[in-house]
């Protein structure tokens, strides 16, 4: 028994020496605000046609031929997911490359409707259901309008390309996507 009492004595005694090294090491405290600091807060960028936004590659998409399954033509994305992103889509921008667009995630799969609202680059717009696949396009949309563009089933996300793309590489409602 007083073995045992001496080996546990022996670990208790490492065990506080561990621990008063550990922290003799270096003590700087980071430097954290205090409470009440004037922190710089930020701002959301204002655009405009004289401050447009940027492209910011988020990703890859393709779309895909219904009946071969083989990749008809893919683009570099920007995701709209949240409310001000979908809001701002593509307005402000003077123009965008061909291999590029944006894909907006929507919260629910039900009936979308766009506009052109300060867009001033003319798009192929892509209604998209849950099951990734094409239910309805709008090609060559009118710049600056803010006509209604409703979709003509539920869509789940919403693809805009630049106009003609659709045609020129015979993308159909029934497609795919992938992402």
């Amino acid at each position: 028994m007083e073995r045992l009492l001496k080996n546990i004595s022996f670990v208790i005694l490492i065990g506080l020496i561990i621990i008063t090294f550990s922290q003799c090491g270096d003590n700087k405290k980071q430097n954290r605000p205090a409470p009440n600091s004037t922190r710089t807060e930020l701002k959301p960028v204002q655009y405009s046609f004289d401050n447009p936004p940027q492209f910011r590659k988020d990703g890859e998409l393709s779309f895909i031929n219904k009946t071969s399954n083989n990749i008809i033509f893919s683009i570099d994305i920007e995701i709209a997911s949240n409310d001000m992103e979908r809001a701002r889509g593509l307005m402000f921008r003077p123009e965008m490359d061909e291999n590029k667009g944006m894909l907006f995630l929507m919260d629910m799969e039900e009936r979308q409707s766009f506009y052109m609202r300060n867009t001033i680059i003319p798009l192929d717009i892509i209604y998209v259901n849950a099951k990734f696949e094409i239910v309805d396009i709008y090609e060559n949309t009118e710049i600056l309008n803010e006509a209604s563009l409703p979709s003509a089933a539920p869509a789940k996300y919403v693809v805009e390309i630049n106009a003609g793309l659709c045609e020129k590489y015979g993308i159909k409602i029934g497609d795919s996507i992938i992402f």
